[in-house]
């Protein structure tokens, strides 16, 4: 308890230090320098969570864990600086952050148990680039990049490819995950109104359940007439794993604005080595109502991703490489479930969600999932049922201004037989956050 409260003084402090300083930092000017060639940008950014769970892991957070978790708080804050200089068709470019982040109390990820102390500023970007205009004739608006260095780097909605950073632990900001640069990249570009052409070297310190490693691959996408978007990705990835080969990975999907607000989306992914043979996929459908009161869209989504089999020699558990929040549910599946106990291999999952746009600034959700495991024999320890049991999240964005952002959040995770097996508890586990954000 004492170690608690030592954190929640540290986050405190620098709430409060950061609440003095805001007023400032909204009158400076962050256009630092710009003339008609140079542009030097002073970029900002902090967050801070706070979290209230009741019967956090089923209430046997002491025994599966080794604390309580059912309270703490999260603060992060980045500062950089960002660059352009403009001569003809040729832009240079480059940015340099640097990012702090930290937790106080012992949160449900289990990772700050036992650490002294959970904060940590690093390095987040560090990366310099070149971009060429026009420099193929026949493309619209086609412009080609190439950059190295630290940096972000996306593929569709972050299934495989989102997040390079790793948070929580001796790091703090476990939930925030404000560390999504990549630790080493190559990344070149040809980009125009409906096409994708990406080659891409990336090195990542992965979240729990991530694969660490190198990924060398290229990325396709194409936008047909109609609203159907296309994509192709193709890479190889080390992932530093005792007898685990080069993992050979494939992705497609695909995505469709239809007509009377009907819109289909769905990937699926195939990894291969001389171990591995496993495979994931998620399709998507749902119907915006543009014209109707609060915007609301309506959309089911059922995800399958594979779970290791240990009566056979292969290894068949899906791989996430490197994913990270694009949205709620992607790919973080549940506000309870996907930001703690689980990652996506081993899963299957049924969400239903409701999003309304109550006005221009607050944005609702109701989101509904139906978790079960593909082989309950495969969880450490292994369990007999494969229900793992059923969320329910309500969130709320309010972006009060251009520069400050709130969310709350409420969910409830109601035990399967598999969840009981697991870890030992029956109970419906309760959370509740508060975020806020300030950035320019």
């Amino acid at each position: 308890m004492s170690r608690y409260r030592s954190g929640h003084r540290k986050i405190v402090c620098i709430g409060a230090l950061l609440t003095a300083l805001l007023p400032a930092f909204a009158a400076a000017d962050h256009e630092l320098h710009s003339t008609g060639e140079s542009r030097l940008v002073l970029k900002f950014t902090a967050m801070g969570a706070g979290f209230l769970h009741s019967d956090s892991w089923f209430g046997q957070s002491e025994a599966f864990l080794g604390a309580d978790t059912d309270t703490w708080g999260e603060f992060g804050a980045e500062v950089g600086l960002a660059w352009e200089y403009a001569r003809g068709q040729s832009t240079f470019f480059a940015e340099l952050s640097g990012l702090y982040t930290a937790t106080g109390g012992d949160d449900a990820s289990g990772l700050t148990i036992g650490e002294e102390d959970s904060d940590q500023a690093n390095t987040e970007q560090a990366h310099i680039g070149w971009r060429y205009d026009d420099p193929l004739a026949g493309l619209e608006e086609d412009t080609f990049s190439l950059s190295v260095g630290r940096q972000d780097y996306l593929i569709g909605t972050g299934l495989l490819i989102a997040d390079g950073g790793s948070d929580g632990g001796e790091d703090g900001g476990w939930y925030l995950a404000m560390r999504k640069a990549f630790q080493e990249t190559v990344i070149a570009s040809l980009k125009s109104n409906s096409l994708v052409a990406e080659g891409f070297f990336i090195k990542n310190r992965p979240r729990r359940g991530g694969a660490q490693g190198d990924a060398t691959g290229a990325n396709f996408e194409y936008s047909f007439p109609g609203g159907i978007t296309t994509g192709l990705t193709c890479m190889v990835v080390d992932a530093r794993l005792a007898g685990v080969d080069d993992l050979d990975v494939w992705s497609g999907r695909f995505g469709w604005n239809g007509p009377g607000g009907l819109e289909l989306s769905g990937e699926y992914v195939l990894e291969d080595s001389s171990q591995v043979d496993a495979d994931g996929w998620y399709g998507e459908i749902g119907w915006s109502f543009a014209d109707s009161a609060w915007a609301p869209r309506i959309s089911y989504r059922y995800a399958d991703f594979d779970g290791d089999d240990p009566d056979t020699a292969t290894d068949e558990r899906f791989r996430e490489i490197a994913y990270g929040y694009t949205d709620y549910g992607s790919w973080f599946q549940g506000e309870i479930s996907g930001n703690y106990p689980l990652g996506n291999g081993n899963l299957q999952s049924h969400q239903f969600r409701v999003k309304a746009q109550a006005n221009e600034a607050l944005t609702l959700n109701f989101l509904y999932y139906d978790f079960s495991f593909n082989e309950p024999a495969g969880l450490d320890p292994a369990v007999t049922s494969d229900d793992w049991g059923d969320e329910i999240n309500f969130t709320a964005d309010w972006a009060v201004t251009d520069s400050w952002y709130l969310i709350g959040v409420l969910a409830v995770l109601f035990p399967g037989d598999a969840a009981e097996q697991w870890v030992g508890g029956d109970e419906d586990w309760l959370s509740s956050m508060f975020y806020v954000s300030y950035s320019y």
